[in-house]
Protein backbone atom coordinates (compact mmCIF):
# COMPACT_ATOMS: atom_id res chain seq x y z
CA UNK A 1 0.00 0.00 0.00
CA UNK A 2 1.01 3.59 -0.31
CA UNK A 3 2.04 5.72 2.58
CA UNK A 4 -0.30 8.11 2.55
CA UNK A 5 -3.51 9.22 4.29
CA UNK A 6 -6.44 7.50 3.76
CA UNK A 7 -10.32 8.73 3.12
CA UNK A 8 -12.96 8.21 5.46
CA UNK A 9 -13.61 4.71 3.58
CA UNK A 10 -10.01 3.57 3.89
CA UNK A 11 -8.78 4.25 -0.08
CA UNK A 12 -5.23 6.23 0.53
CA UNK A 13 -5.50 9.55 -1.17
CA UNK A 14 -2.15 8.19 -3.08
CA UNK A 15 -1.25 5.12 -4.57
CA UNK A 16 1.52 3.76 -6.27
CA UNK A 17 1.71 2.13 -9.80
CA UNK A 18 4.77 1.24 -12.91
CA UNK A 19 5.66 3.28 -15.53
CA UNK A 20 8.00 2.93 -18.02
CA UNK A 21 9.87 6.60 -17.89
CA UNK A 22 12.17 5.27 -21.18
CA UNK A 23 12.58 2.53 -24.06
CA UNK A 24 16.28 2.69 -23.60
CA UNK A 25 17.20 2.36 -27.20
CA UNK A 26 14.37 0.83 -28.32
CA UNK A 27 15.87 -2.80 -28.85
CA UNK A 28 14.93 -5.14 -25.81
CA UNK A 29 12.80 -5.07 -22.14
CA UNK A 30 16.43 -5.18 -20.41
CA UNK A 31 17.21 -1.42 -21.86
CA UNK A 32 13.66 -0.32 -20.56
CA UNK A 33 13.49 2.23 -17.37
CA UNK A 34 10.80 0.82 -15.47
CA UNK A 35 9.95 3.45 -12.29
CA UNK A 36 7.51 2.90 -9.42
CA UNK A 37 5.66 6.26 -8.78
CA UNK A 38 3.13 7.93 -6.52
CA UNK A 39 0.25 9.71 -7.97
CA UNK A 40 -2.90 10.37 -6.34
CA UNK A 41 -5.60 7.65 -6.19
CA UNK A 42 -8.48 7.85 -8.98
CA UNK A 43 -11.97 8.74 -7.68
CA UNK A 44 -15.12 7.24 -9.50
CA UNK A 45 -17.17 8.94 -11.42
CA UNK A 46 -20.75 8.16 -12.15
CA UNK A 47 -20.84 4.73 -14.19
CA UNK A 48 -17.35 4.32 -12.89
CA UNK A 49 -16.19 1.51 -10.13
CA UNK A 50 -12.59 1.62 -8.18
CA UNK A 51 -10.57 -1.53 -7.99
CA UNK A 52 -8.52 -2.26 -5.61
CA UNK A 53 -5.93 -4.39 -7.39
CA UNK A 54 -4.94 -7.98 -6.24
CA UNK A 55 -2.81 -9.25 -9.04
CA UNK A 56 -2.32 -8.19 -12.72
CA UNK A 57 0.12 -10.79 -14.97
CA UNK A 58 3.14 -9.53 -17.39
CA UNK A 59 1.57 -10.40 -21.32
CA UNK A 60 4.00 -10.29 -23.89
CA UNK A 61 1.26 -7.55 -25.33
CA UNK A 62 2.21 -6.41 -22.01
CA UNK A 63 6.24 -5.51 -22.28
CA UNK A 64 6.29 -5.72 -25.92
CA UNK A 65 5.52 -1.99 -25.81
CA UNK A 66 7.73 -1.34 -23.42
CA UNK A 67 10.59 -0.19 -25.78
CA UNK A 68 8.81 0.08 -28.95
CA UNK A 69 6.16 2.82 -28.92
CA UNK A 70 7.01 6.29 -30.21
CA UNK A 71 8.99 8.45 -28.22
CA UNK A 72 5.67 10.81 -27.05
CA UNK A 73 4.05 7.80 -25.05
CA UNK A 74 6.50 7.86 -22.21
CA UNK A 75 5.83 8.27 -19.60
CA UNK A 76 4.17 5.16 -20.09
CA UNK A 77 1.67 3.35 -17.52
CA UNK A 78 1.65 -0.29 -17.97
CA UNK A 79 -0.34 -3.14 -17.59
CA UNK A 80 -3.35 -4.19 -19.58
CA UNK A 81 -5.57 -6.75 -17.07
CA UNK A 82 -5.74 -7.73 -13.58
CA UNK A 83 -7.85 -8.90 -11.09
CA UNK A 84 -9.24 -6.89 -7.78
CA UNK A 85 -12.29 -5.91 -5.37
CA UNK A 86 -14.03 -3.12 -5.89
CA UNK A 87 -13.78 -0.91 -3.20
CA UNK A 88 -16.00 1.95 -4.44
CA UNK A 89 -18.67 3.57 -6.94
CA UNK A 90 -19.50 6.36 -8.47
CA UNK A 91 -23.14 5.91 -8.56
CA UNK A 92 -25.07 5.58 -11.74
CA UNK A 93 -27.38 2.19 -13.33
CA UNK A 94 -24.17 0.27 -14.74
CA UNK A 95 -22.38 0.31 -11.00
CA UNK A 96 -25.22 -2.05 -9.72
CA UNK A 97 -23.44 -4.92 -11.52
CA UNK A 98 -20.82 -4.92 -9.45
CA UNK A 99 -21.17 -3.27 -6.00
CA UNK A 100 -18.68 -2.74 -3.81
CA UNK A 101 -17.15 -6.20 -2.34
CA UNK A 102 -17.66 -7.45 -6.17
CA UNK A 103 -14.25 -9.75 -7.07
CA UNK A 104 -13.66 -8.54 -10.33
CA UNK A 105 -11.21 -9.20 -13.63
CA UNK A 106 -10.61 -6.32 -15.75
CA UNK A 107 -9.35 -4.99 -18.53
CA UNK A 108 -7.19 -1.24 -18.89
CA UNK A 109 -8.29 0.91 -22.56
CA UNK A 110 -6.41 3.89 -23.04
CA UNK A 111 -3.10 5.68 -22.12
CA UNK A 112 -4.29 7.10 -18.67
CA UNK A 113 -3.60 4.29 -16.56
CA UNK A 114 -2.45 0.35 -16.37
CA UNK A 115 -3.09 -2.53 -14.57
CA UNK A 116 0.48 -2.58 -12.61
CA UNK A 117 -1.71 -0.09 -10.34
CA UNK A 118 -2.44 -0.46 -6.41
CA UNK A 119 -6.05 0.91 -7.54
CA UNK A 120 -7.66 1.48 -10.68
CA UNK A 121 -11.11 3.54 -12.03
CA UNK A 122 -12.90 1.41 -14.53
CA UNK A 123 -16.04 1.92 -17.07
CA UNK A 124 -18.81 -0.39 -14.72
CA UNK A 125 -19.91 -1.55 -17.94
CA UNK A 126 -17.17 -2.23 -20.03
CA UNK A 127 -14.25 -2.46 -18.32
CA UNK A 128 -15.39 -4.86 -15.54
CA UNK A 129 -16.00 -8.33 -15.65
CA UNK A 130 -17.93 -10.19 -12.06
CA UNK A 131 -15.76 -13.68 -11.11
CA UNK A 132 -16.82 -16.47 -9.38
CA UNK A 133 -17.46 -16.27 -5.79
CA UNK A 134 -15.85 -19.88 -5.15
CA UNK A 135 -12.24 -18.91 -7.08
CA UNK A 136 -9.29 -17.24 -5.31
CA UNK A 137 -9.24 -13.64 -6.86
CA UNK A 138 -5.98 -13.98 -7.71
CA UNK A 139 -6.31 -16.93 -10.03
CA UNK A 140 -8.34 -14.88 -12.25
CA UNK A 141 -5.43 -12.32 -12.95
CA UNK A 142 -4.93 -13.76 -16.03
CA UNK A 143 -9.02 -13.86 -16.92
CA UNK A 144 -9.09 -11.99 -20.36
CA UNK A 145 -6.24 -11.88 -22.76
CA UNK A 146 -5.26 -15.33 -23.17
CA UNK A 147 -8.43 -16.84 -22.69
CA UNK A 148 -10.27 -14.75 -24.87
CA UNK A 149 -7.97 -15.04 -27.60
CA UNK A 150 -8.14 -18.71 -26.90
CA UNK A 151 -12.06 -18.77 -27.28
CA UNK A 152 -11.85 -16.08 -30.32
CA UNK A 153 -9.21 -18.21 -32.29
CA UNK A 154 -11.71 -21.01 -32.13
CA UNK A 155 -14.66 -18.73 -33.03
CA UNK A 156 -13.16 -17.24 -36.08
CA UNK A 157 -11.77 -20.77 -37.56
CA UNK A 158 -15.61 -22.02 -36.85
CA UNK A 159 -16.77 -18.84 -38.82
CA UNK A 160 -14.26 -19.86 -41.51
CA UNK A 161 -15.31 -23.23 -41.98
CA UNK A 162 -11.88 -25.00 -40.32
CA UNK A 163 -14.18 -26.65 -37.82
CA UNK A 164 -11.91 -30.14 -37.81
CA UNK A 165 -8.44 -28.86 -37.01
CA UNK A 166 -6.65 -25.63 -37.04
CA UNK A 167 -2.14 -24.99 -37.03
CA UNK A 168 -0.89 -22.67 -34.27
CA UNK A 169 2.46 -21.64 -33.85
CA UNK A 170 4.62 -21.18 -30.74
CA UNK A 171 1.76 -23.77 -29.72
CA UNK A 172 3.79 -24.66 -26.13
CA UNK A 173 3.27 -21.00 -24.66
CA UNK A 174 0.16 -20.43 -22.03
CA UNK A 175 -2.06 -19.40 -24.66
CA UNK A 176 -1.37 -22.47 -26.69
CA UNK A 177 -1.28 -25.28 -23.90
CA UNK A 178 -5.28 -23.60 -23.34
CA UNK A 179 -5.81 -23.31 -27.10
CA UNK A 180 -5.07 -27.14 -26.64
CA UNK A 181 -7.50 -27.89 -23.64
CA UNK A 182 -10.25 -25.76 -25.12
CA UNK A 183 -10.01 -27.47 -28.94
CA UNK A 184 -10.51 -30.82 -27.13
CA UNK A 185 -13.69 -29.60 -25.28
CA UNK A 186 -14.81 -28.47 -28.43
CA UNK A 187 -14.02 -31.55 -30.39
CA UNK A 188 -11.13 -29.64 -32.49
CA UNK A 189 -7.25 -31.08 -33.15
CA UNK A 190 -4.30 -28.28 -33.05
CA UNK A 191 -1.08 -29.01 -34.80
CA UNK A 192 0.81 -27.19 -32.95
CA UNK A 193 4.11 -25.76 -34.34
CA UNK A 194 7.40 -25.44 -31.50
CA UNK A 195 10.72 -24.95 -31.98
CA UNK A 196 12.22 -27.39 -29.16
CA UNK A 197 11.63 -31.13 -28.05
CA UNK A 198 10.87 -30.02 -24.69
CA UNK A 199 8.47 -27.87 -25.81
CA UNK A 200 7.00 -31.29 -27.85
CA UNK A 201 7.21 -32.99 -24.41
CA UNK A 202 4.93 -30.62 -22.53
CA UNK A 203 2.19 -30.58 -25.04
CA UNK A 204 2.40 -34.61 -25.00
CA UNK A 205 1.62 -33.96 -21.20
CA UNK A 206 -1.33 -32.08 -22.35
CA UNK A 207 -2.51 -34.79 -23.95
CA UNK A 208 -1.95 -33.06 -27.65
CA UNK A 209 -1.42 -35.51 -30.80
CA UNK A 210 0.14 -33.34 -33.42
CA UNK A 211 3.08 -31.44 -32.83
CA UNK A 212 5.81 -30.33 -35.06
CA UNK A 213 9.02 -29.30 -33.98
CA UNK A 214 10.75 -27.30 -36.19
CA UNK A 215 14.08 -27.56 -35.53
CA UNK A 216 14.15 -31.63 -35.05
CA UNK A 217 16.03 -32.13 -38.63
CA UNK A 218 15.80 -30.73 -42.34
CA UNK A 219 13.71 -27.91 -42.86
CA UNK A 220 12.10 -29.35 -46.01
CA UNK A 221 11.24 -32.23 -43.73
CA UNK A 222 9.76 -30.60 -41.21
CA UNK A 223 7.76 -28.53 -43.43
CA UNK A 224 6.51 -31.94 -45.71
CA UNK A 225 5.36 -32.92 -42.34
CA UNK A 226 3.48 -30.06 -41.53
CA UNK A 227 1.60 -30.24 -44.80
CA UNK A 228 0.55 -33.68 -44.71
CA UNK A 229 -0.92 -32.96 -41.11
CA UNK A 230 -2.51 -30.03 -42.05
CA UNK A 231 -4.12 -32.79 -45.29
CA UNK A 232 -4.59 -35.28 -42.96
CA UNK A 233 -6.48 -33.15 -40.70
CA UNK A 234 -8.44 -30.89 -43.08
CA UNK A 235 -7.04 -27.71 -41.40
CA UNK A 236 -7.76 -24.50 -43.41
CA UNK A 237 -7.22 -22.04 -40.77
CA UNK A 238 -3.75 -21.06 -39.26
CA UNK A 239 -2.98 -18.93 -36.19
CA UNK A 240 0.82 -17.44 -36.46
CA UNK A 241 2.55 -16.02 -33.24
CA UNK A 242 5.51 -15.66 -34.71
CA UNK A 243 5.83 -14.34 -38.11
CA UNK A 244 9.54 -13.89 -39.94
CA UNK A 245 10.01 -16.74 -42.22
CA UNK A 246 7.51 -18.94 -40.59
CA UNK A 247 4.35 -16.76 -41.83
CA UNK A 248 5.14 -17.92 -45.56
CA UNK A 249 6.02 -21.68 -44.49
CA UNK A 250 2.60 -21.73 -42.99
CA UNK A 251 0.84 -20.46 -46.73
CA UNK A 252 2.84 -22.90 -48.28
CA UNK A 253 1.45 -25.71 -46.33
CA UNK A 254 -2.23 -24.40 -45.88
CA UNK A 255 -4.50 -25.94 -49.00
CA UNK A 256 -6.04 -23.32 -51.67
CA UNK A 257 -8.38 -21.27 -50.12
CA UNK A 258 -6.92 -21.26 -46.35
CA UNK A 259 -6.10 -18.40 -44.38
CA UNK A 260 -3.09 -17.40 -42.02
CA UNK A 261 -4.00 -15.66 -39.45
CA UNK A 262 -1.01 -13.11 -38.03
CA UNK A 263 -2.19 -12.12 -33.98
CA UNK A 264 2.30 -11.60 -33.11
CA UNK A 265 5.58 -11.01 -34.49
CA UNK A 266 8.04 -13.06 -32.14
CA UNK A 267 10.14 -12.74 -35.26
CA UNK A 268 10.02 -9.59 -37.31
CA UNK A 269 8.50 -9.01 -40.32
CA UNK A 270 6.77 -11.56 -42.28
CA UNK A 271 8.59 -13.24 -45.01
CA UNK A 272 8.61 -15.96 -47.76
CA UNK A 273 5.45 -15.51 -49.07
CA UNK A 274 4.46 -16.78 -52.72
CA UNK A 275 2.93 -14.72 -54.51
CA UNK A 276 1.10 -17.42 -56.10
CA UNK A 277 -0.12 -18.56 -53.12
CA UNK A 278 -2.34 -15.65 -52.83
CA UNK A 279 -2.98 -15.00 -56.58
CA UNK A 280 -3.63 -18.37 -58.04
CA UNK A 281 -4.53 -20.81 -54.95
CA UNK A 282 -6.93 -18.34 -53.15
CA UNK A 283 -4.74 -18.21 -50.19
CA UNK A 284 -5.39 -15.20 -47.40
CA UNK A 285 -3.43 -13.36 -45.25
CA UNK A 286 -5.38 -11.93 -42.14
CA UNK A 287 -5.09 -10.64 -38.78
CA UNK A 288 -6.40 -12.05 -35.89
CA UNK A 289 -6.43 -8.85 -33.23
CA UNK A 290 -8.73 -9.33 -29.75
CA UNK A 291 -10.60 -6.29 -30.04
CA UNK A 292 -11.57 -6.31 -33.11
CA UNK A 293 -12.74 -10.08 -32.55
CA UNK A 294 -14.93 -8.49 -29.63
CA UNK A 295 -16.49 -5.80 -31.34
CA UNK A 296 -16.57 -7.55 -34.19
CA UNK A 297 -20.41 -6.09 -35.62
CA UNK A 298 -21.11 -3.72 -33.11
CA UNK A 299 -22.85 -3.54 -29.89
CA UNK A 300 -25.65 -6.57 -30.91
CA UNK A 301 -23.41 -9.30 -31.56
CA UNK A 302 -20.62 -7.83 -28.80
CA UNK A 303 -22.78 -8.12 -25.94
CA UNK A 304 -23.99 -11.81 -26.66
CA UNK A 305 -21.16 -12.82 -27.76
CA UNK A 306 -19.04 -11.72 -24.77
CA UNK A 307 -21.85 -13.14 -21.92
CA UNK A 308 -21.27 -16.21 -23.92
CA UNK A 309 -17.40 -16.10 -24.25
CA UNK A 310 -17.57 -15.39 -20.48
CA UNK A 311 -19.66 -18.35 -19.54
CA UNK A 312 -16.43 -20.29 -21.06
CA UNK A 313 -13.85 -18.65 -19.62
CA UNK A 314 -15.16 -18.68 -16.02
CA UNK A 315 -16.47 -21.80 -15.90
CA UNK A 316 -12.29 -22.91 -17.16
CA UNK A 317 -11.15 -20.59 -14.09
CA UNK A 318 -13.41 -22.83 -11.38
CA UNK A 319 -10.68 -25.84 -10.63
CA UNK A 320 -6.74 -25.74 -10.82
CA UNK A 321 -6.74 -27.94 -13.31
CA UNK A 322 -9.26 -25.83 -15.32
CA UNK A 323 -8.90 -25.38 -19.28
CA UNK A 324 -7.82 -21.28 -18.93
CA UNK A 325 -5.76 -21.85 -15.66
CA UNK A 326 -2.63 -19.99 -16.21
CA UNK A 327 0.51 -21.18 -13.61
CA UNK A 328 1.98 -17.93 -12.66
CA UNK A 329 5.81 -16.87 -10.52
CA UNK A 330 4.17 -14.38 -8.52
CA UNK A 331 6.49 -11.03 -8.44
CA UNK A 332 6.32 -7.49 -6.91
CA UNK A 333 6.58 -4.10 -8.40
CA UNK A 334 9.97 -3.72 -7.31
CA UNK A 335 10.85 -6.73 -8.56
CA UNK A 336 9.07 -7.23 -11.99
CA UNK A 337 11.55 -5.69 -14.24
CA UNK A 338 14.37 -7.41 -13.36
CA UNK A 339 12.54 -10.80 -12.94
CA UNK A 340 11.35 -10.61 -16.55
CA UNK A 341 14.64 -9.74 -18.36
CA UNK A 342 15.73 -12.61 -16.38
CA UNK A 343 12.86 -15.09 -18.16
CA UNK A 344 13.46 -13.37 -21.20
CA UNK A 345 16.73 -14.42 -20.86
CA UNK A 346 16.17 -18.24 -20.18
CA UNK A 347 12.90 -20.75 -22.14
CA UNK A 348 9.60 -18.38 -21.06
CA UNK A 349 7.98 -21.19 -22.48
CA UNK A 350 5.11 -22.43 -19.56
CA UNK A 351 5.99 -19.82 -17.59
CA UNK A 352 3.91 -16.12 -16.71
CA UNK A 353 5.14 -13.41 -14.10
CA UNK A 354 2.03 -12.51 -11.89
CA UNK A 355 2.91 -8.88 -9.44
CA UNK A 356 0.77 -9.28 -6.70
CA UNK A 357 -0.12 -6.15 -5.28
CA UNK A 358 -1.83 -7.87 -2.13
CA UNK A 359 1.89 -8.71 -0.18
CA UNK A 360 0.97 -12.65 -0.37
Amino acid sequence: MAESTSTNNGIPNEMKRLVVTSPGNGTSVSDCTVTIETVPTPIPASGEVLVKVVAAPVNPSDYGSWFKSKPSSYPMVIGKEGCGVVVATGGGLTTYRCPVGTKVGFICNGSEQGSYSEYVKLNAFTGVFPMAEDVPIEDCASFMVNPYTAVGIIDTAQQEGSTKAIVHTAAASQLGQMLNKLAHMKGMEIINVVRRQEQEELLEKLGAKHIIVTTSGEEDTWKAELKAKVKELGATSAFDAVSGDMTGHLMDAMPNKGIVHLYGGLAGRANGINPSDLIYRKKELKSFYLTSWIQGGGPLKMVPRMLSAGKVVNSGLKSPDGWCCSQFQDTTMEKVHEEIVELLGSSITGKKLRIRFDGD
